[in-house]
This record gives structure tokens, C-alpha cells and sequence, in this order.
């Protein structure tokens, strides 16, 4: 994977990647202001059910497939007529509640760089907890046409936006050319940190929302 380096090799300078995260859009960024805000302190059904309805909606999820009419307007709860985003909750709510005490008791780490701030041991840990995680919501995101990859890495950045990552199809096929999350969450990790120790530039510094972390 080398998506911080180009095709030479070197690390591409900040304005440039600051410059990529900006063309994502309004809409998504919106999305995520909200996702890292809402889940800054905690994390329960509340907050999952308002996140990932946000999340899907802003990716044109909520069309067709298996999240067809979450977040509809009128919704009691946001969820639709199959209770996709209840049965996920339910099948991840231990584990992540217990990830997310880990990830804020960490010391000397900050909130929007706790992936490569915690030890290489801790890391893969977390990339685990993220694994397993990811394979249980799997069954509940699959449809005909869908292995269920894009949605489960899409609920789990609306839980843990500080350690996920939403990945689409592409992303699956062309860069990280594994179906294996914990591969994805170190390949990403790993990038990072070289890209820092060869630029002498913080990843973070390079998104124009990375103060949302703060609020």
C-alpha cells in the first residue's frame, strides 16, 4: 500500500494531502465532524444508531442493500424494517465499549493520533479487537451483491472514528488487496508512521478538520 508516497517513493508533501482530504466534499466531511464529535467521550446505542445512519446516508447507503431506509425521515429510531443497525450493535457492543475504555486510558496519547502514538504491541491489539469485530458484523452487511466489506468498516468508523477506517470497494480491490481488517487498520498505521519519519510532518496537521478531534 502507498498512498501517503508517490510512485518514487517519496513522501508526498502536506499541502497536497491536505488538498486530497478537502476534494472528499462537504457532505462527507459534515458526516464526520459529527461522528468524531458524538463518540468523543463514549459510545452507546444512541449514538450508534444517529452515526451510522449519518454515515450511510452521506455514502448513498441507505438506497438499496441491506441498509435500505435507515435514517428515512419519520424513523422511530433511524434503524429500518430488517433492525440492521440494532442487530450490529448487538452483536459488537461489548467489545467495542471495551476497545474504547482501552483507546482513552492509553497515557501520553492524544485522541486523533492514538493509532501510532500507542506501542507497535498495543497496535495490533487494536487492529484484533477491530478484526474480530469486523467479522461479526460481516453476515449483517452482506446482500447479493455485497460481501458486507464496505458496510462493516463504515459502522465501525461511526463507533471508533480515532482507530477505523471506512473503506470502499476500490479501496478493497486495488490498494489493500486483503479482506482481512487488521491487515488494513496496520498497513494504514504503518504508512503513517513512515510517512512522519521521513517528512518530519504530522499526519494530523494535514487535515483541515483535524481540530474537530479537539472540541
Amino acid at each position: 500500500m502507498k498512498v501517503l508516497f508517490d510512485s518514487s517513493g517519496n513522501p508526498y508533501p502536506g499541502a497536497y494531502i491536505k488538498q486530497c482530504v478537502s476534494a472528499f466534499g462537504e457532505g462527507y466531511s459534515e458526516a464526520v465532524q459529527i461522528i468524531i464529535r458524538r463518540s468523543k467521550d463514549g459510545i452507546d446505542k444512541g449514538i450508534f444508531l444517529k452515526s451510522s445512519a449519518k454515515l450511510m446516508s452521506s455514502f448513498k447507503m441507505t438506497r438499496s442493500g441491506p441498509f435500505k431506509g435507515v435514517g428515512r425521515p419519520g424513523a422511530k429510531d433511524l434503524d429500518n424494517d430488517r433492525r440492521v443497525l440494532s442487530a450490529s450493535w448487538e452483536a459488537i457492543a461489548e467489545s467495542v465499549l471495551e476497545l474504547k475504555e482501552f483507546l482513552i486510558s492509553r497515557p501520553n496519547t492524544t485522541r486523533s493520533r492514538v493509532l501510532v502514538e500507542i506501542l507497535e504491541i498495543e497496535r495490533s491489539q487494536v487492529a484484533e479487537k477491530l478484526w474480530g469485530m469486523f467479522k461479526r458484523l460481516l453476515p449483517l452487511c452482506m446482500s447479493k451483491t455485497s460481501l458486507g466489506l464496505v458496510g462493516a468498516s463504515k459502522l465501525l468508523f461511526s463507533l471508533l472514528p480515532e482507530v477505523a477506517l471506512p473503506v470502499d470497494n476500490i479501496q478493497w480491490r486495488k490498494l489493500f488487496k486483503t479482506v482481512d481488517y487488521s491487515d488494513v487498520i496496520c498497513l494504514m498505521a504503518n504508512e503513517i508512521v513512515e510517512w512522519e519519519r521521513l517528512s518530519g510532518q504530522r499526519i494530523d496537521e494535514c487535515d483541515p478538520n483535524s481540530t474537530i478531534f479537539k472540541q
